[in-house]
């Protein structure tokens, strides 16, 4: 096994994320302060009067993680028109009483009125995970084992004409294994359960006439995404990653939002096992074990309805099914996982839709609990 030690694993994309907050900062993007013609009619708030900052405490349980304690920071920096989503910089780091450790740091950078979106992400993670195999109806039996992640990905991304987008995507992940002797990963050489390096380009086309990306109220996203792993990047495998987001947003009364999503994800190549389409239990079919489901297809369908309960707090209700296969014969109506459940919202930044979440789901025949910042669509 790889020896790297956790500064080592740190550092570099740490450096990265930091060098690129500061390169694409206020001084370059559309957080710069520009005079107006009142003829333009923008909506001006003061820009010593935004909020620029955000902290929430992260105090959670799960059956996965034990206790979980840490914090989230984040950065707003102001803008000069309403209609303009902020930049933002996120810091969150949290520990569990499972000795899993995470901390990560990550840009989102608007420029030219968010024509131009830059982001990038360095992550470490220690994790104890199980491994129950491939396939939509895979054994409740499972095999644990750790994993020591470092990932750094970053996406440069347009808008043209208001509502196309074209960006790329690149990425580069290291991951230490640790499995069990003579366990299902080491006895059926399972791709990915050994010590790799996995590097990536990708691009990202697609349509989004969405009002705001952390919340939206309206609009729509229609997004096809490839991403190619090769060797010659650096990569231990060479590999392919598509994927289809499909999401409509539909204001039924003033802040009362029906939120729709369908996606796909379709693998091809070597794939490593911890990076084959899964629900991941946050984002698509909330609650359930992340990585619990996985294989070479995954299909996944959500519903929300989003509604306003007091000045900082909003509700939601939510449905989701999702299913992974081997092949798309496989695929079967019969064969959906589902979550079914409800949660809150408290703004951590309100005029930016910028929300804290918690949301409580019955996923596959079980009781789950998210605690994430943004929607999950």
């Amino acid at each position: 096994m790889k020896t790297i030690s956790f500064l080592k694993k740190i550092t570099l994309p740490l450096i990265i994320a930091f060098f690129s907050a500061f390169l694409f900062s206020p001084l370059h993007a559309d957080q710069i302060e520009t005079k107006t013609d009142d003829s333009n009619n923008i909506k001006e708030e003061p820009i010593d009067k935004q909020q620029r900052w955000a902290a929430f405490p992260i105090i959670s349980s799960s059956p996965e993680t034990g206790l979980q304690l840490g914090g989230m920071l984040f950065h707003f920096f102001p803008v000069q028109d309403s209609r303009q989503q902020a930049s933002t910089i996120d810091i969150r780091t949290f520990a569990t009483t499972e000795e899993q450790y995470f901390i990560s740091l990550s840009p989102n950078i608007f420029f030219k009125n968010n024509r131009f979106r830059f982001n990038a992400s360095a992550a470490y993670s220690s994790w104890t995970a199980n491994y129950y195999g491939l396939g939509n109806n895979s054994s409740n039996d499972n095999e644990a084992y750790e994993a020591q992640s470092l990932i750094a990905m970053t996406t440069i991304e347009t808008k043209i004409f208001d509502s196309l987008i074209f960006g790329l995507l690149g990425s580069y992940i290291t991951e230490d294994i640790t499995t069990k002797i003579d366990g299902m990963l080491q006895s059926e050489n399972i791709v990915g359960s050994k010590d790799s390096e996995y590097a990536s380009f990708g691009i990202r086309v697609g349509y989004d006439t969405r009002d705001n990306t952390n919340a939206a109220h309206a609009g729509t996203l229609a997004a096809f995404e490839s991403i190619w792993f090769d060797k010659n990047l650096g990569s231990d495998y060479n590999f392919n990653i598509q994927s289809l987001d499909l999401r409509h947003f539909t204001s039924i009364s003033k802040d009362n939002v029906l939120a729709l999503s369908a996606q796909m994800k379709d693998s091809h190549g070597q794939v490593p096992f911890r990076l084959l389409p899964s629900p991941d239990g946050t984002m698509l079919l909330r609650g359930i074990e992340n990585g619990r489901y996985r294989d070479k297809i995954l299909l996944g369908f959500q519903s929300e309805y989003r509604f306003p309960v007091s000045k900082n707090f909003t509700g939601a209700a939510f449905a989701e099914a999702a299913q992974v296969a081997h092949e798309y014969t496989d695929i079967a109506t019969s064969s959906f996982k589902t979550s079914l459940g409800a949660g809150f919202r408290y703004a951590l930044n309100s005029k930016q839709r910028f929300y804290l979440r918690a949301d409580f789901a019955w996923v596959d025949n079980g009781f789950g609990v998210i605690v994430n910042v943004k929607e999950a669509f």
